[in-house]
């Protein structure tokens, strides 16, 4: 019975399994965040210790309004834990709350991971040091800005579960006035994420550009190699860029112009993500219930196999088998029929001078006589 019902609760916990979130093993993933996390990051000073490592912003002194601008992040000097991961985040101040970029104006466009976070998950190379960037459109807005950058990461042994963090100081920037009719991206459009494999156009939206060039190149590559580039609409480009595959890293670079201005952006990294799930919510369920009725089965079958005899009772089953071996004997052939016993003794004959045998003529033997048998009783 206990057995039964510890089946019953393993295919319960198996359902309920196929409906929970995913847990992120080491980390916290890619999201947009604040400088604490809210606790959630060991933010809180109780949970965490200072750095041993070196954080650095290097970054434009000066940008225009809705411009794109890029900022490097570079860390190093680390002790790191042993999946050398690291969380890095990009700031527009340090007060533990609006803290990130979009909350002081700026628009990112792309995150070092092919995203829109603020902050992102790396796993730092063996020398121990990495360069991150992020393109963002300044604020649309006038006015002396400030970034920061902060990392979170761990270290080996931390018995304690202590995430070990550093704060730069804020790097100002000063946001100017944009000039009348700059080429630039528009400040409502983001890279699109594409599917690996996939090689259909990129689409660049722009503002005040006639024109545009696209150079791109895979990493590890020197030397760019040129894009077709197409205008769809008034500002709105369709770019032909070769797909990636698997782990494979691209980056792009637009220049926008417009006869009176020619303006190089920074580069953007092509985002790829897995193909989605093709299919519904309910082909997984029906798929997660019959795996769980496969799994019932198995422990079911374990169960009896596995079970003690102890406290049942013995079964006897003798007459079964003698009856079974009693029906496997074949029928004697004919003519080979045991002959009865009344005709058998009846053909013996006894002689005076063999006194206790019997003669049976047919076998041409002597046979001791039951009633009188030789030297008496003895």
């Amino acid at each position: 019975m206990m057995r039964s019902r510890a089946a019953v609760l393993a295919v319960i916990a198996l359902l309920l399994a196929t409906s929970a979130g995913v847990a992120n093993p080491g980390g916290e993933s890619d999201a947009g965040r604040d400088y604490t996390c809210g606790g959630s990051c060991h933010g809180d000073p109780a949970l965490s210790s200072p750095s041993d490592g070196t954080v650095t912003i290097s970054v434009d002194s000066m940008a225009f309004t809705g411009t794109a601008i890029a900022i490097h992040v570079t860390a190093s000097g680390m002790s790191l834990s042993g999946n050398r991961l690291l969380g890095v985040f990009l700031l527009g101040s340090a007060n533990g709350n609006d803290d990130r970029p979009e909350d002081h104006g700026w628009h990112i466009l792309q995150d070092p991971n092919g995203g829109l976070h603020n902050y992102v998950l790396v796993v730092v190379p063996p020398s121990g040091s990495i360069t991150l960037t992020w393109v963002m459109l300044a604020p649309e807005h006038a006015g002396m800005q400030n970034l920061f950058a902060s990392i979170h990461h761990g270290v080996n042994p931390n018995p304690n579960n202590w995430a070990y963090s550093a704060l730069t100081m804020g790097y100002s920037v000063d946001v100017q006035p944009v000039p009348e009719n700059l080429p630039g991206f528009s400040f409502d459009w983001t890279p699109e994420m594409r599917v690996t494999g996939d090689d259909s156009p990129t689409v660049i939206r722009t503002k005040n550009a006639t024109s545009v060039s696209v150079q791109w190149m895979l990493d590890g590559e020197w030397v760019p190699h040129d894009a077709e580039a197409q205008m769809v609409e008034d500002d709105v480009w369709a770019v032909m860029l070769p797909a990636t595959i698997g782990d494979t890293r691209m980056q792009y670079q637009v220049t926008t112009s417009n006869g009176e201005f020619s303006i190089v952006q920074p580069w953007l990294t092509v985002g790829t993500k897995p193909p989605p799930f093709d299919g519904g919510i309910w082909d997984a369920r029906l798929q997660s219930l019959a795996f769980a009725f496969l799994v019932l089965a198995f422990l079911v079958a374990l169960q009896t196999r596995l079970s003690p005899w102890e406290g049942r009772p013995e079964l006897d089953h003798t007459e079964e088998v003698e009856a079974a071996q009693a029906e496997e004997v074949p029928p004697p052939p004919p003519g080979l029929e045991p002959e009865p016993a009344d005709d058998y003794w009846s053909r013996l004959v006894s002689s005076e001078e063999a006194p206790g045998w019997l003669w049976d003529p047919v076998e041409e033997e002597w046979v001791a006589d039951p009633e009188n048998p030789p030297g008496g009783d003895d």
